[in-house]
């Protein structure tokens, strides 16, 4: 826990919100055939030297993580997008402390969100200055690469995930993924208008108790009621075991305290009570914690 708060601190001084722009943007997108499918988006950097500084200008039809180097440079939960948006929003972040030498490794976890805007997955820049002065720019093209996330997204009256813990790949943060599993990028180029966003972050993180348990279910309790995420700790799941937790589900990895958790979608109701349903059973010795994670708007 206090780990994964230090490095939201960490990023959090390195992202800004951008001014709304219109100029061409060159995107890069999956096949059409990848429509509520979560993705990743890869390519691999060798600059001249270890830059001066550098910075990532993100846009997209969906809410994204950015990572540089297996750090993840997003500051801000959902963005670019709190649920009311209908308009193409963007990040720019300073990744400039996450590149230590001449190689930078860029992998971004997207997930649909916006209607009405095909063709425009992610647009992406990595700009700055190198160590002698001048100048670089290195706008996403066809050689960057994708493949599906083994997770997928559902926007409609309310906000879902399904998440296959158990089909992660565990070095795609790094862009360490078999050739074999990836494929080309479509791209395309227009003139679009990409508004300044408001970053949404987490208000607050509530310790929950237990309250009551079945053969397939576990209730937990929030002191306070709550609208955002329920980040659930494991211990001693089967990989393949499937939960829900409030709106989230997932296929369990079988490693040792794994988290399940939301990345992409927020419930619309608040709530204070956590309900952890296994078709196959769940005890309570096969929860560490329970946290729920209420967000700001």
């Amino acid at each position: 826990m206090t780990r994964w708060l230090m490095v939201l601190v960490a990023a959090t001084v390195c992202c800004t919100t951008t001014r709304a722009f219109g100029w061409n943007l060159k995107w890069i997108n999956a096949n059409d055939s990848c429509r509520g499918s979560q993705l990743w988006f890869v390519h691999s950097f060798t600059l001249p030297s270890r830059p001066h500084s550098a910075w990532i200008e993100a846009a997209s039809n969906g809410r994204f993580v950015v990572y540089v180097n297996g750090y993840n440079i997003t500051n801000d939960v959902l963005a670019p997008y709190p649920r009311q948006s209908a308009s193409l929003r963007s990040v720019t972040c300073d990744v400039t402390p996450f590149i230590d030498d001449d190689s930078c490794r860029i992998a971004v976890w997207y997930s649909p969100f916006l209607d009405g805007y095909e063709g425009r997955q992610l647009s992406l820049t990595l700009y700055g200055t190198s160590a002698d002065g001048t100048s670089f720019a290195f706008p996403a093209d066809k050689n960057w690469a994708w493949t599906k996330a083994d997770a997928m997204t559902y926007i409609g009256d309310d906000e879902t995930e399904n998440i296959n813990a158990n089909g992660f790949s565990p070095d795609w943060k790094t862009c360490n993924i078999p050739s074999p599993l990836l494929y080309p990028v479509d791209v395309r180029q227009d003139s679009c208008i990409v508004e300044p966003y408001k970053p949404q972050f987490i208000r607050h993180v509530y310790e929950c108790r237990y309250a009551h348990s079945t053969a397939t279910s576990l209730t937990f309790l929030s002191p306070c009621p709550f609208r955002g995420w329920v980040r659930v700790t494991l211990r001693g799941m089967r990989a393949g075991t499937t939960i829900s937790v409030n709106g989230l589900n997932y296929t369990c990895s079988g490693i040792m305290d794994e988290q399940a958790c939301r990345r992409f979608t927020i419930p619309r109701c608040q709530t204070s009570t956590i309900k952890i349903l296994s078709p196959s059973g769940i005890k309570p010795d096969n929860v560490m914690s329970v946290e729920a994670i209420d967000i700001e708007e």
